[in-house]
C-alpha cells in the first residue's frame, strides 16, 4: 500500500453526523500532523446535511466508493454491512464510533474509541480539547451539527452530560441559538418524505447482521405523521420488496416526527413474531412508539432480538 494518502469516511447511506464526523476529524488531524488527509462520504448526501454544509459554506466530501488498498479512519460505524466497499482490503488506521461494537476486523490493533455518547462529533469535539487545536465558528457548527442532528435536539435517550456541555460551547463558538438553529436544521431533513418510496427508506438505512440472518432499519424525520402515513402502502410495498431482493428477515421504517417526539414503525416481514417482541399491538403493519426517537437506542436492541 504505497498511497500515504489517509480518507476518513463514515457509513453508507450517511447521515449528517457521519459526514460532519469525517470532515471535523480529517481537519482535526491535519491541523495536528499536517499529514493529506480527506473527508471522505460513503454515499449521496441526505437533504438535511446538504443543508448545514451549505449553511457552514463547507464543500461536501468527497465520494468514496471502493475502500480498496486505501488508508482509511473510520467513523460512526464499526459494521462491515454499514462500511464502504471492500473495507475488509483496506488498511483500517483508527475507528472512532458511538454504536453497538460489530464485526469490522483489523490486520493490526489500531485505535478504536468507542464511547455511548449522543454522536460520534461530540466524542471527536474531545480531540480538538485535549490537544489545544482551535475550533473555528465553521468548524463548531459543523460539529454542533452532527450532536443535534443525532440527538434530535437533544431529546434522544443516548444523549449525554458531555453532548449537553459540548452544544453549549460550540454553539457560543458559532454564534447561533442552538435550539433555532436545530430546528430549522431537522425541518430541512423533514423534506424527505417527498420523494420517492426507494429513497425514503434508503436515505437513512442500516443493515443489522447476526449470523446469516439480517434486518434493516431506515429513517425519517416528519412534522407531520398524518402526512407521511398516507404514503404508507407504498412504503410497505418497498419494503417488502427490498426484504425479499436482499434476503431480509425484517425491513422497518422509522417515522419519527420531531414535534411530538414518537415514532411510527413500519414493518416487513414476520408480524406475530414482531408483536411477541416488541409487546406492543401492530395495526396496519405499524407500531406506534411513543417518546421513542432513538434507532440505536430505542429500536434496534428489539430489532437484535428479533434475528
Amino acid at each position: 500500500m504505497r498511497s500515504k494518502t489517509i480518507y476518513v469516511v463514515g457509513h453508507i447511506n450517511p447521515d449528517t453526523d457521519s459526514i460532519t464526523s469525517a470532515i471535523s476529524y480529517a481537519h482535526f488531524l491535519c491541523e495536528r500532523h499536517k499529514h493529506h488527509i480527506i473527508a471522505a462520504a460513503a454515499g449521496s448526501l441526505n437533504p438535511e446535511t446538504k443543508w448545514v454544509l451549505r449553511y457552514w459554506k463547507t464543500k461536501k466530501p468527497m465520494l468514496l466508493q471502493d475502500a480498496k488498498d486505501k488508508n482509511v479512519i473510520i467513523v460512526d460505524h464499526n459494521e462491515i454491512h454499514q462500511a464502504v466497499k471492500n473495507i475488509r482490503q483496506a488498511n483500517i488506521l483508527e475507528i472512532i464510533d458511538h454504536h453497538r461494537i460489530g464485526d469490522v476486523e483489523t490486520i493490526h490493533p489500531i485505535p478504536f474509541e468507542n464511547e455511548p455518547r449522543g454522536s460520534t462529533t461530540s466524542i471527536i469535539a474531545d480531540r480538538f480539547s485535549w490537544f489545544k487545536v482551535p475550533i473555528s465558528r465553521k468548524m463548531a457548527g459543523l460539529i454542533l451539527s452532527g450532536i443535534l442532528s443525532d440527538t434530535i435536539l437533544l431529546n434522544s435517550p443516548t444523549t449525554t452530560r458531555k453532548d449537553r456541555e459540548w452544544v453549549r460551547r460550540l454553539a457560543k463558538i458559532a454564534g447561533v441559538d442552538y435550539k433555532k438553529y436545530g430546528r430549522k436544521m431537522l425541518k430541512e431533513g423533514c423534506d424527505l418524505i417527498r420523494f420517492s418510496p426507494n429513497k425514503i427508506l434508503l436515505t437513512d438505512f442500516k443493515t443489522f447482521a447476526k449470523g446469516d440472518k439480517k434486518a434493516g432499519v431506515g429513517q425519517i424525520t416528519v412534522t407531520s405523521t398524518i402526512d407521511a402515513l398516507h404514503k404508507r402502502h407504498v412504503l410497505l410495498n418497498e419494503m417488502d420488496r427490498i426484504r425479499m431482493k436482499k434476503n431480509f428477515k425484517y425491513v422497518f421504517l422509522m417515522i419519527t416526527n420531531i414535534i411530538t417526539l414518537q415514532t411510527d414503525l413500519l414493518i416487513s416481514g414476520d408480524l406475530d413474531k414482531v408483536k411477541k417482541i416488541f409487546r406492543k399491538p401492530i395495526n396496519n403493519n405499524t407500531i406506534v412508539l411513543k417518546n421513542v426517537v432513538s434507532r440505536k437506542k430505542q429500536v434496534q436492541p428489539y430489532v437484535l432480538k428479533l434475528i
